[in-house]
């Protein structure tokens, strides 16, 4: 038998894939810049019981110089794809060429709005391209994401205590004690 803890394992991934303690990017009020540095990965998931879409990437959060997980709403994503398509603005690959500037109104809410604008385009610099480098995959990401989910799953619900002859369907009135 091999001895193993699941919270020590939760708080690894946490630390090791930005997921803890609001480690991911989350939009705030007003102008958020990033740059984008990996592929957007269809994430679907759940939200108090109802199914929800985002976009898994990994974005470099300029207010503080690091990649983050980013759970893209779809607006966003299509406000990412018009530019990709446009001629002014169009690129092939991730990391991309220039920042984005992410502006919201009523962050928090289910009205919010969002603007997706390109900055000037601008190489990165040795320091962000090691710490792109360092960053786990988002394919990475998403599969601790999965694994963490599925261990929620499975654990929830899971007692210590022993389960009680009427947990296992057999009536008590149903023994002999002769």
């Amino acid at each position: 038998m091999e001895k193993f803890s699941f919270s020590e394992n939760y708080k690894k991934a946490e630390q090791e894939y930005n997921l803890g303690r609001g480690e991911y990017f989350k939009m705030k009020e007003g102008k958020n810049k990033i740059r984008l540095v990996s592929p957007c990965l269809p994430h679907p998931s759940e939200y108090k019981g109802k199914p929800t879409f985002k976009w898994l990437c990994q974005v470099l959060d300029r207010a503080d110089g690091k990649v983050k997980p980013f759970f893209m709403p779809v607006i966003i994503y299509k406000g990412i794809e018009a530019l990709q398509l446009s001629d002014d603005f169009g690129f092939e690959v991730v990391p991309m060429p220039y920042d984005l500037v992410l502006t919201a109104k009523g962050a928090g809410t289910k009205e919010v709005k969002y603007a997706v604008l390109p900055s000037k385009e601008k190489l990165l610099t040795l320091e962000e391209n090691q710490i792109i480098a360092n960053a786990p995959t988002v394919q990475e990401l998403q599969q601790k994401i999965k694994n963490n989910e599925l261990i929620k799953e499975q654990t929830e619900g899971i007692s210590d205590d022993p389960p009680m002859p009427e947990d296992q369907g057999i009536q008590t009135d149903d023994i002999s004690f002769e």
